[in-house]
């Protein structure tokens, strides 16, 4: 009998509004990590017929330059699409519990936002950036 092969799949999509602003930092190497949640809706129909709202909350993580790009663009209500891999981590706590997370290491990113509010935020940022070279 010849050996199954079977491809080593690990990818994710999910599209939902920003929790929090994100929060940029530096592991112990140097290396730049940004970790932001992101809240996933879903509508259903309970028992009754009756419309229900769940929301499912994700760690979503960009490294490096990426993390540095969306630091300044995302934002706690930023609608995006994120695109990545799973990564499960375990460790002990002070407690020596075992916990565990799951989170999105995120390979491409897109804001989901009208052209009409993306070129609003685009004049507002050119404005704020005036106004700081009128006050040097």
């Amino acid at each position: 009998m010849s050996e199954l092969r079977m491809p080593n799949i690990n990818q994710v999509a999910l599209a939902g509004r920003l929790v929090q602003d994100p929060e940029l930092r530096q592991t112990e190497n140097g290396a730049q990590r940004l970790v932001a949640r992101l809240a996933v809706n879903r509508s259903y129909r309970d028992r009754n017929g009756d419309w229900q709202e769940e929301a499912s909350f994700f760690q979503i993580v960009f490294w490096h330059k990426e993390a540095e790009l969306w630091a300044n663009r995302l934002h706690k209500g930023s609608p995006v699409l994120a695109t990545g891999r799973l990564r499960s981590h375990t460790w002990k706590g002070e407690d020596q519990q075992p916990h565990s997370l799951v989170e999105i290491q995120v390979r491409t990113l897109q804001i989901l936002e009208k052209a009409q509010e993306r070129m609003v935020a685009e004049i507002d940022e050119r404005s704020e950036e005036e106004s700081e070279l009128e006050l040097v």
